[in-house]
């Protein structure tokens, strides 16, 4: 999630982030902020530093639940503001040629993404991704399946995406069943199990074996210090990846101060 002020201002952390490889795409550049006028900005900035448009795609953040992003009128908060909420999606569909997602909440104080999906139906936009559940929820308590339903048949024309308590391939299928939609955004679910993408695809469970973890997990480290200096940031998804296996508890407190890949290979040896 990209701040459209950062991209304005050239915030040189932000600009780094604009960065990536080929073998990311199909990729999206999700955006995040209070101001149609520096979503149009950014998103001409956007267009002129991408080298190649293809598998590109720009998504619209109004259900980030985060208080330091609320706080500011961005994410979820700008759900309850239809008119200035319009006003972004339709500067950004003017002033660029890649496809257009959005991604919302069931439920923002008064306003239901159902207000929120008539509001900007008529808009050129590929893609809505609906969280089910409300901004006083955050990331606990069930999926609304029903609301997100209703949003497809508001939407039967655009791409309609369900999002929310989806970690494992039961809860996929119940998701998709329960919603009719077209597809799935996975997000906190696959935080220490990458294999769930292809246990949906394939409709087949995936219990990978501890060696297969080590593998991934080395894996995961190594691509990330392509462009990190040590593995800080990563040791949260290292607990994720061994949270079921049966030393778990020992192997979380000696992964939570890993630094480097020698320390992390040191302690897979006793998964």
């Amino acid at each position: 999630m990209i701040s459209t002020d950062a991209i304005v201002f050239k915030n040189k952390k932000t600009i780094r982030m604009l960065k990536y490889s080929s073998k990311e795409c199909p990729l999206i550049f999700q955006l995040f902020g209070n101001k149609p006028e520096r979503f149009k900005e950014a998103v001409i900035f956007l267009n002129k530093k991408l080298k190649n448009k293809k598998n590109i795609g720009i998504d619209i953040n109004f259900g980030c639940p985060a208080h330091k992003v609320t706080k500011t009128g961005s994410g979820a908060a700008l759900m309850n503001e239809l008119d200035t909420a319009y006003k972004i999606i339709n500067a950004v569909c003017k002033n660029t040629d890649l496809p257009v997602s959005i991604k919302v909440r069931t439920k923002v104080k008064n306003t239901t993404c159902l207000e929120f999906a008539e509001t900007v139906k008529n808009l050129p936009i590929s893609a809505m991704m609906i969280h089910g559940r409300s901004l006083k929820q955050g990331f606990s308590g069930n999926i609304d399946f029903a609301t997100i339903k209703k949003v497809k048949q508001i939407l039967p024309d655009k791409i309609v995406l369900a999002n929310g308590g989806v970690d494992s391939l039961e809860t996929a299928l119940k998701t998709l069943s329960a919603t009719c939609c077209d597809g799935l955004g996975l997000a906190r679910g696959v935080l220490g199990n990458p294999w769930l993408f292809a246990s949906i695809r394939q409709n087949k469970k995936n219990n990978p074996p501890p060696d297969e973890i080590k593998k991934m997990i080395i894996c995961h480290a190594e691509l990330f210090l392509q462009d990190n200096e040590n593995l800080i940031n990563l040791r949260k998804h290292f607990v994720r990846y061994i949270h079921k296996q049966k030393n778990a508890s020992a192997l979380r407190q000696r992964l939570v101060n890993v630094e480097n890949l020698d320390e992390l290979k040191k302690i897979l040896k006793d998964l």
